[in-house]
Protein backbone atom coordinates (compact mmCIF):
# COMPACT_ATOMS: atom_id res chain seq x y z
CA UNK A 1 0.00 0.00 0.00
CA UNK A 2 1.40 3.40 -0.97
CA UNK A 3 1.80 6.25 1.50
CA UNK A 4 -0.97 8.38 0.00
CA UNK A 5 -3.40 5.47 0.22
CA UNK A 6 -2.46 4.86 3.86
CA UNK A 7 -3.02 8.56 4.65
CA UNK A 8 -6.44 8.63 2.96
CA UNK A 9 -7.52 5.48 4.76
CA UNK A 10 -6.24 6.85 8.06
CA UNK A 11 -8.17 10.10 7.59
CA UNK A 12 -11.35 8.20 6.76
CA UNK A 13 -11.10 5.89 9.77
CA UNK A 14 -10.23 8.75 12.12
CA UNK A 15 -13.11 10.88 10.88
CA UNK A 16 -15.44 8.05 11.86
CA UNK A 17 -13.87 7.45 15.26
CA UNK A 18 -12.64 10.77 16.64
CA UNK A 19 -14.62 13.66 18.12
CA UNK A 20 -15.15 16.85 16.13
CA UNK A 21 -12.32 18.57 18.00
CA UNK A 22 -9.92 16.70 15.73
CA UNK A 23 -11.21 18.71 12.75
CA UNK A 24 -7.74 19.40 11.36
CA UNK A 25 -7.14 15.74 10.64
CA UNK A 26 -9.74 15.31 7.95
CA UNK A 27 -10.53 18.78 6.64
CA UNK A 28 -7.28 19.14 4.73
CA UNK A 29 -5.54 21.32 7.29
CA UNK A 30 -3.17 18.53 8.28
CA UNK A 31 -1.03 17.06 5.56
CA UNK A 32 0.94 13.89 5.14
CA UNK A 33 4.55 14.97 4.65
CA UNK A 34 6.13 11.52 4.56
CA UNK A 35 4.63 8.05 4.73
CA UNK A 36 6.84 5.06 4.14
CA UNK A 37 7.73 1.81 5.86
CA UNK A 38 9.60 3.63 8.64
CA UNK A 39 7.60 6.75 9.47
CA UNK A 40 4.46 8.75 9.01
CA UNK A 41 5.03 12.49 9.32
CA UNK A 42 1.88 14.56 9.78
CA UNK A 43 2.18 18.28 9.23
CA UNK A 44 -0.17 20.35 11.39
CA UNK A 45 -0.81 24.01 10.51
CA UNK A 46 -0.09 25.49 13.94
CA UNK A 47 1.89 24.55 17.00
CA UNK A 48 -1.33 24.40 19.01
CA UNK A 49 -2.97 21.93 16.62
CA UNK A 50 0.23 19.85 16.52
CA UNK A 51 0.33 19.77 20.32
CA UNK A 52 -3.37 18.81 20.49
CA UNK A 53 -2.83 16.06 17.95
CA UNK A 54 0.14 14.65 19.88
CA UNK A 55 -1.50 14.83 23.32
CA UNK A 56 -5.01 13.70 22.56
CA UNK A 57 -4.99 11.72 19.35
CA UNK A 58 -1.58 10.20 18.64
CA UNK A 59 -2.40 6.93 20.44
CA UNK A 60 -5.60 6.67 18.38
CA UNK A 61 -3.67 7.45 15.19
CA UNK A 62 -1.19 4.67 15.99
CA UNK A 63 -3.93 2.15 16.79
CA UNK A 64 -5.85 3.10 13.67
CA UNK A 65 -2.74 2.82 11.52
CA UNK A 66 -2.19 -0.73 12.78
CA UNK A 67 -5.78 -1.59 11.81
CA UNK A 68 -5.29 -0.69 8.14
CA UNK A 69 -4.65 -3.80 6.03
CA UNK A 70 -1.36 -3.69 4.10
CA UNK A 71 -0.17 -0.57 5.91
CA UNK A 72 3.50 -0.67 6.91
CA UNK A 73 3.97 -2.18 10.36
CA UNK A 74 6.00 -0.57 13.14
CA UNK A 75 5.72 2.90 11.68
CA UNK A 76 6.78 5.76 13.93
CA UNK A 77 4.32 8.65 13.81
CA UNK A 78 5.75 12.17 13.93
CA UNK A 79 3.85 15.46 14.04
CA UNK A 80 5.49 18.63 12.72
CA UNK A 81 4.04 22.10 13.29
CA UNK A 82 3.82 24.86 10.72
CA UNK A 83 3.70 22.58 7.71
CA UNK A 84 1.02 23.00 5.05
Amino acid sequence: MQGTQVWRELQLLLSLNLPETAWYLWQATAVCCVCDAQRLVIGAPTEQSARQLVQAYLPVVRRTLRAIPDAPSDVSVVVAAGVR
